[in-house]
């Protein structure tokens, strides 16, 4: 049976038992029950937002919080907690969601560790479009301000010109980050790029915040790989975030897991390998 969710206390200890556990924890991952509660309830009283609840004979066996966006036709969960029967769980609470936003893609992010969620996408041939290493960096300190006269920052002023290189790599990579929705939310993010000779070759545009930043992106021309360009947008996006913000908590770098010298470049900078990371997008 599912259930949508009005009332925090319903699926709170749920939700935050399971998410501390890397066997059933979900994308985002959440670090306190402070954050779960404010999960809940943004998804209960903000619109296009819900939760729901799976049960099976009166025991709670799922919770999914999602949102959408109407004109993007895209869905993504935040939360996607499974604790028994992961399949049977799973189809009922996508199988609501698609009555709801038929059409829509639906992007659920799980943790390599989450082995019933990898297993069950897998069995139903849903498409894996990123598979990351997550690293993370702790406390950012300062660093250098060496400028680098090659490294530009894109505003909205200048974005037009940096767009067609940003879809260039974002499209094809599936993701929701491609030039136009990057626009709409310029300022939540820091967008850095490697010129030589007027013409951009390499991008780094990373969300920004005081206690959490994540670098979602590098994107780099082929020819231009492992001249030292990747290393260079890295220290440039450390150095301006520190100077913006200060000893920011954490700062994510989900890092493909082919990339191999790119992975070694965010370690050189300080870096921890966290886990591995798998990203869904299910056509509902």
């Amino acid at each position: 049976m599912i259930k949508t969710i009005y009332k925090v206390e319903e699926v709170i200890d749920f939700a935050w038992e399971l998410s501390q556990n890397n066997l059933y924890a979900s994308y985002p991952r959440i670090k306190s029950i402070k954050e779960v509660e404010r999960e809940i309830q943004r998804a209960i009283h903000k619109e296009n937002y819900n939760i729901v609840a799976c049960y099976h004979q009166n025991v709670l066996c799922g919770v999914c919080v999602y949102f959408w966006i109407c004109d993007e036709k895209y869905a993504q969960t935040t939360q996607f907690l499974i604790r028994e029967d992961y399949d049977q769980t799973a189809k009922e609470l996508i199988g609501y969601i698609s009555k709801k936003l038929a059409g829509y893609e639906l992007f659920i992010g799980v943790p390599f560790s989450n082995e019933n969620a990898n297993q069950y996408f897998k069995k139903k041939n849903i498409e894996c479009i990123e598979s990351s290493i997550v690293t993370s960096l702790y406390n950012l300190k300062s660093y250098s301000n060496q400028k680098h006269d090659c490294v530009d920052k894109i505003t909205k002023e200048n974005f037009e010109e940096y767009a067609i290189f940003h879809d260039k790599y974002a499209i094809p990579s599936g993701g929701f980050w491609n030039s136009k929705n990057l626009q709409k939310n310029m300022n939540r993010f820091q967008v850095l790029v490697f010129r030589k000779d007027e013409s951009i070759h390499a991008s780094i545009f990373t969300k920004i915040g005081k206690d959490l930043s994540d670098v979602v992106g590098l994107f780099i021309d082929k020819e231009y790989e492992n001249n030292g360009i990747e290393s260079i947008l890295i220290n440039e996006m450390l150095m301006q975030l520190y100077n913006e913000f200060g000893a920011i908590k954490e700062i994510l770098f989900f890092i493909d897991e082919d990339c191999t010298d790119e992975l070694n470049l965010a370690l050189t900078a300080g870096f921890e390998i966290k886990e591995k990371y798998r990203n869904y997008k299910w056509i509902l």
